[in-house]
């Protein structure tokens, strides 16, 4: 790649030991490398919070955040968290500051032992407080099978002031798992087979403005190819894994999605970058 804008080539990081540098850690060591700052400091709160998200008719607003190797690898092992890092982690909760619900599918719960998103640092905090959304974003679980354990700490560790997680599932399930499940989740039954076009109409019927999906593959495939996503966020690790099957699963799209690239941010060697559909 060829680089002759020497605002690049002699760019250095932000010192973390710098006395303007704020006590979340959200700006640690990180530059914009694409497009170009007028100065050194970049605040990835502002970067990711300050622009518009218009929810088109009849949906909120879809956004994909996923990490990957630099070979595509979305797992090491069947866990995403190896691919992470401490930088990674800090984005995770600038980007989920971003959503009023955040959409996840049943393997990646088990997979990755979630657990309800927490309260938020005081700069998205405060944004969200001004959006009018709620303290902590609530989670959705997309589960055909229901193949939840009602003790996880998904369910287990929510905060009682917060309403409880939805969990998307089919007709047909077995009647026991639907009951354990009905006393620490809202359960949402499909008509017939559970369909993520249904789920993303549910929770706009439902006020939903920013849905954030985290996942994983199989899910984010399903959006994609119903044409649901509007913006992807993507940190790229500094990582190559072999044997990755790709930030989606199954069939390839019906039509390749186009997206532009918005912004690049870097810290830790990762790649932050944020994509809009066109």
């Amino acid at each position: 790649m060829a680089v002759d804008d020497p605002r690049f080539l002699h760019s250095r990081p932000q010192d973390p030991a710098s006395p303007d540098q704020p006590g979340d850690g959200y700006r640690r060591d990180v530059q914009q490398v694409f497009p170009l700052p007028a100065g050194d400091d970049v605040d990835p709160v502002a970067v990711y919070h300050d622009v518009e998200r218009p929810a088109p008719a009849g949906r909120p607003w879809v956004l994909v955040n996923m990490v990957a190797s630099v070979d595509r690898a979305t797992d090491v092992d069947g866990l995403s968290g190896p691919l992470g890092g401490d930088a990674d982690r800090r984005l995770l909760g600038v980007v989920r500051g971003l959503a009023d619900v955040v959409l996840v599918g049943a393997g990646t719960v088990r997979a990755e032992g979630y657990r309800p998103p927490l309260t938020p640092a005081a700069a998205v905090g405060g944004r969200r407080a001004t959006r009018g959304q709620a303290v902590r974003p609530r989670l959705a679980v997309v589960s055909g099978s229901a193949d939840l354990d009602p003790s996880a700490a998904l369910f287990a560790d929510q905060d009682p002031d917060d309403p409880a997680p939805f969990v998307y599932t089919s007709a047909g399930v077995a009647p026991d798992r639907l009951t354990g499940l009905s006393g620490v989740a809202e359960v949402v039954v499909a008509d017939g087979v559970l369909d993520v076009v249904e789920v993303v109409a549910d929770l706009h019927d439902r006020g939903v403005g920013t849905l954030l999906c985290e996942g994983g593959p199989g899910l984010v495939a399903q959006l994609a190819s119903a044409g649901l996503v509007d913006e992807l966020c993507l940190s790229v690790s500094p990582l190559i894994v072999g044997g990755g099957a790709g930030l989606l699963a199954g069939a390839p799209l019906p039509t390749p999605m186009s997206l532009r690239l918005t912004h690049v941010l870097t810290a830790d060697g990762f790649l932050f970058c944020r994509y809009l559909a066109r």
